[in-house]
């Protein structure tokens, strides 16, 4: 072995090292099956929970992306049917104003009923708070404000909060979790 612990001698086969024992962590690729990526299915799902948790048709991502992206392609897209290549899926990214991990994310580890993190988006809150002053509104409100100054990353229109910064929401708002998630839910300002 060479002092940055790289196997010497030909390669191994059939899950030996170069000395014929079995194989420990040394070749990582073999591990492999412990690693789960996203599939085509679960990118196509996760396409249309982000467009329908903004409440956009897929002609309002059309419209969205001056055209960019027309509405016949989002919508293969979200079947499946339509390989999305790496600067589509940029583009998807940014439109959507997420990173692009959690477009590759898995919609179930989303955490909509745990709640594991949420995206608020600041504008709805905005319009809301306009249209009627809801105390609730004024308290999530003042709350993001508030994380958004701790963090100094606040962009004025998208925040996301983390599970511990959700657990505050909760008792600052007097709700129990599933309370809460319906609640965004209900008032469309945070997705997941």
């Amino acid at each position: 072995m060479l002092a940055n612990d790289t196997p010497t001698g030909p390669h191994p086969v059939d899950g030996e090292n170069v000395c014929g024992a079995a194989q420990s962590n040394l070749w990582p690729m073999n591990n492999l099956s412990a690693i789960t990526q996203p599939t085509p299915q679960s990118v196509a799902i996760r396409l249309r929970s982000i467009r329908k948790s903004r409440g956009w048709t897929l002609h309002d991502v059309e419209s969205k992306s001056d055209g960019s992206i027309k509405a016949v392609v989002m919508g293969s897209y979200e079947r499946g049917t339509r390989a999305i290549s790496l600067a589509r899926a940029l583009e998807l990214a940014n439109l959507f104003a997420i990173p692009i991990a959690d477009l590759l994310s898995d919609p179930a580890s989303g955490g909509d009923e745990k709640l594991g993190f949420r995206r608020f988006d600041h504008r709805r809150i905005a319009k809301l708070l306009s249209e009627n002053d809801d105390e609730a509104l004024r308290k999530l409100n003042k709350f993001l404000n508030a994380i958004a100054r701790r963090r100094g990353d606040w962009n004025g229109e998208i925040l996301t909060l983390r599970s511990t910064d959700l657990d505050t929401l909760t008792l600052i708002l007097e709700m129990s979790q599933s309370q809460l998630g319906e609640w965004l839910k209900e008032e469309n300002i945070a997705f997941g």
